[in-house]
């Protein structure tokens, strides 16, 4: 399976943000998260309205979205298409 970025998945999303999570993966949310404050890699929100777009399990992945490289607290990506203004 060919591997893709997160910007290969961008003009698909919906209108909302996505982050990238060591422990998790890149996960979108409707609402703009905040980076945990207590030293946890992970992402605040204020919603469970979020998904999962890198896939849990190695053996069946539907999706080979590739890690974000750098600092995870530099990941936030916001999502909006020109076409929705």
């Amino acid at each position: 399976m060919k591997q893709i970025t997160i910007y290969d998945l961008l003009p698909l999303l919906r209108k909302g943000w996505v982050a990238y999570a060591p422990r998790h993966g890149w996960i979108w949310y409707p609402v703009k998260p905040k980076p945990a404050v207590d030293g946890v890699q992970f992402w605040m929100y204020q919603t469970m309205d979020w998904w999962r777009l890198t896939p849990t399990s190695k053996e069946n992945p539907m999706l080979d979205i590739a890690p974000f490289d750098g600092d995870w607290k530099d990941s936030l990506i916001k999502v909006e298409h020109k076409e929705e203004e």
